[in-house]
């Protein structure tokens, strides 16, 4: 039996929406978060040079990537849930 089927129909929309919701706020979250580590790694940010190290900013990026991940499973439960 498929998850979509044990999921009663009157919660199959607020799922959908939760669904939605998850991979709009975890694709602005990843972004910044991607886009931050980058700018540490090649050193762009006003903070000192030597204030994180190069495997603090890939951490950074690690979670960045990861948080895309999870926005793109998100994206993959609206798409199932609503349709």
């Amino acid at each position: 039996m498929a998850l979509k089927n044990s999921v009663p129909k009157s919660l199959r929309g607020p799922v959908g929406f939760l669904s939605i919701t998850v991979a709009l706020l975890s694709t602005v979250v990843g972004y910044i978060f991607v886009m931050f580590g980058l700018s540490l790694y090649f050193d762009l940010t006003s903070l000192d040079p030597g204030a994180m190290s190069k495997t603090e900013s890939l951490v950074v990026l690690a979670v960045g990537i990861a948080t895309l991940g999870l926005g793109y499973t998100g994206w993959r439960g609206f798409t199932y849930f609503s349709y």
